[in-house]
Order: C-alpha cells, then sequence, then structure tokens
C-alpha cells in the first residue's frame, strides 16, 4: 500500500494564503490563535480563512494553555476542524476538549534541550489525542521559530506513542530544501511548517507548491 504523508502549513493569515493552499495536495492548514504571536488572527479573519478553504483540507486551530471555555469560545466562532495545543496541557484537559467538544486534537511535544517532555506519559494521552507533533523549543520560545531540532531525537520520542497507536508529526525548521530527507529517514505519519515556506514574512505559493512537491514524490 503506497504510504500518503500529511502535510499541514501553518501560519495562514491572508485570503491569497488559503486561496493558494486550495490548489495543492495538503491535508490541513493552521490559524494561530494564541496571542501576540506575529501570525496571530483574530477571530473575525480566522472565520473568512476557514469559510475559503476546500471541504478536504481541515483546518486547525492552534492554541498554548486554553481553558476549556476558550476552546469552547473559539468553537463557537470559527469552525474548526481540530484544535492543535501548543502548551503544557495535561491529559485531563484533553480528554474532557474530547468528552464535551469532541474535536480531534493534536498535542505538541518540544524536542528542545529540556528532556523532560520525552517522559510525558503517552499511555496517559494516547486516549485522548489523536495525533503528536514533534516541534523544536528554543528557550521560553515553544515552535514557530523556524529552528529544527536534531531529527535522532525522533525514534525515541516518537516510540512510546508509536506503541499507543498515536501518529506521530515533525515540524520545527521544514522546509523545501530538507523535508524530502526528513520523511525519507523516518517513519513519520505528517508534516508542519510554517516559516519554512515564507518569504519576508509573508506565505510565498512557490515554496508551498514546492513543500509539497517535495514531499508527495517521496511518497511515490
Amino acid at each position: 500500500m503506497k504510504k500518503r504523508t500529511a502535510i499541514k502549513l501553518c501560519g495562514m493569515r491572508r485570503p491569497e494564503d488559503v486561496e493558494a493552499c486550495g490548489e495543492l495536495d495538503i491535508d490541513a492548514i493552521g490559524l494561530i490563535l494564541v496571542p501576540n504571536r506575529k501570525r496571530t488572527v483574530t477571530p473575525k479573519v480566522a472565520l473568512d480563512l476557514v469559510q475559503r478553504l476546500p471541504r478536504r483540507i481541515a483546518s486547525v486551530g492552534v492554541m498554548a494553555n486554553p481553558t476549556i471555555d476558550e476552546v469552547k469560545g473559539w468553537l463557537d466562532k470559527v469552525p474548526f476542524n481540530r484544535i492543535q495545543l501548543h502548551g503544557n496541557e495535561s491529559p485531563e484537559l484533553c480528554r474532557q476538549i474530547q468528552t464535551e467538544i469532541g474535536v480531534p486534537i493534536i498535542k505538541v511535544i518540544h524536542v528542545g534541550e529540556d528532556k523532560s517532555e520525552a517522559s510525558l506519559d503517552a499511555k496517559a494521552y494516547a486516549p485522548v489525542v489523536d495525533a503528536v507533533l514533534l516541534d523544536s523549543g528554543a528557550g521560553k520560545v515553544k515552535g514557530g521559530t523556524g529552528q529544527s531540532f536534531a531529527w535522532e531525537r525522533i525514534p525515541p520520542f516518537a516510540e512510546p506513542w508509536q506503541k499507543a497507536g498515536v501518529p506521530i508529526w515533525v515540524a520545527g525548521g521544514l522546509h523545501p530544501e530538507n523535508v524530502a530527507e526528513l520523511v525519507s529517514r523516518y517513519s513519520i505519519a505528517g508534516v508542519d511548517t510554517s516559516s519554512g515556506v515564507e518569504t519576508e514574512g509573508n506565505k510565498d505559493p512557490v515554496k508551498m507548491a514546492q513543500f509539497v512537491e517535495r514531499v508527495r514524490n517521496h511518497d511515490e
């Protein structure tokens, strides 16, 4: 059976970004809902962008350490298909989101110098998350930095999650020039990029197309 790698392009802010995504063979886009980030969008902008998406492409709202009421508040305004949790959310919060809201969850694990996140209890999270995203962690900034992490750390981080049946995605410093190497070297379910497909701070349709093409060439 031919492998198909899931592709998520994150940090969309403009209608033209989403329209370019509509021409690509991708699985999801991400919108940053975390306050005071350079790619943060308002509810009004988020709704407009989600409404422009083809139905085959999922919309993902990216949050960090939200309360259950904040998640509900966003979903009352914007019909996201999934929520990505980018902070230190507990299994209990994930379970609450799952049972009270029913939206699929992508849980981010930060692979930085601090090894503590490697010990997160995969068995506790596995029943209440739908995928795990390994991302870089640079100091106090978690994700969205354009920095990669040492890929040789993927197998030990991924192993307990894969044993628990949770798909592993990877982010952090991915761009058209390195993504084919990543997917050819490691058994992962998906890839995610934001700044790696930008030029001067805006999404670059050429880079987005190149990124997707190189992943799909590997899938073939």
